[in-house]
C-alpha cells in the first residue's frame, strides 16, 4: 500500500499538477487597478472601445465604459497588460460583473440583465480564450450589492516567460437590455509558476531517494 502510494506521489510530482495559484488579483476603481504581484508587474488597463469610462464620481468602485449595453451588439471592450516576473503558466480566471445607470444609481427596472464576455489571453505569437456568461447584477454608487462573478477556465493554459509582455483583452456584450451600462468590479488571474529546471530536478532526485531507501526498508 505504502508502495502504492509512494509511485502516485511520484507522479503526481513529474505530472506537475497542483492547485491553481493566484497569480494576480484586483478590485476596480475605475482605470486604478493593482499594479503588480509577486509574479506579474506592470498592470495597466486600456479602454480600447469606447475609450472614456463614466465619470469617477460614478460608480467609482467599478470600472464601466460609457457604453449603453442596449441594443448593442458589439459591445465593448477592455485590454490589460502584463509582464510577468517569472515563467508562469495562465489557465483561468474569476471575472464580476455589474449593471449600473448613467448617474451611477441602481436600476429600478425589472427588465432581465444579462450578457456574455469573450475573454482573449495573447502573448506572442499564443493566445487563448475563455468565455462567460452573466445574469442580473446591480449596483449603487458604492458599489453595492455584491457582483456577479463568473469563473472560467482559458481553452488552453498559456505559457508567458518571465520578462515577456501579454495582454488579457475582455469584450463584453448585453444587448437585451434596457438603457444601462456594464461595470466590472473584480478581477483575479490564476495558475501556476512554473519551476526553473535545477529546482525541479531537485525535488525529482529528493523523491527518487526517499523511494529507493523506502523500497530497502
Amino acid at each position: 500500500m505504502r508502495a502504492l502510494l509512494s509511485i502516485s506521489a511520484f507522479l503526481l510530482c513529474i505530472s506537475g499538477v497542483q492547485a491553481a495559484t493566484t497569480l494576480y488579483e484586483t478590485q476596480f476603481h475605475q482605470t486604478a487597478i493593482n499594479t503588480g504581484s509577486d509574479f506579474l508587474e506592470n498592470a495597466s488597463v486600456t479602454l480600447t472601445n469606447p475609450s472614456t469610462s463614466l465619470a469617477t464620481n460614478l460608480a467609482a468602485d467599478l470600472l464601466v465604459p460609457s457604453l449603453q449595453m442596449k441594443d448593442n451588439n458589439t459591445g465593448w471592450t477592455v485590454t490589460f497588460s502584463f509582464t510577468a516576473v517569472q515563467d508562469i503558466t495562465i489557465s483561468s480566471l474569476d471575472l464580476g460583473f455589474q449593471f449600473v445607470t448613467g448617474t451611477g444609481t441602481r436600476h429600478d427596472n425589472s427588465d432581465a440583465k444579462a450578457g456574455t464576455a469573450t475573454v482573449t489571453l495573447a502573448s506572442g505569437d499564443s493566445s487563448s480564450t475563455a468565455n462567460l456568461s452573466f445574469e442580473r447584477v446591480q449596483a449603487d454608487k458604492d458599489g453595492t450589492p455584491t457582483p456577479d462573478v463568473q469563473e472560467a477556465s482559458f481553452n488552453t493554459p498559456l505559457t508567458v516567460k518571465a520578462g515577456e509582455t501579454f495582454t488579457l483583452t475582455v469584450n463584453a456584450k448585453a444587448p437585451g437590455t434596457g438603457g444601462t451600462f456594464l461595470g466590472i468590479s473584480q478581477l483575479e488571474l490564476r495558475g501556476d509558476a512554473v519551476p526553473e529546471p535545477a529546482t525541479a530536478s531537485l525535488g525529482l532526485l529528493g523523491l527518487a531517494a526517499l523511494l529507493m531507501r523506502r523500497r530497502r526498508a
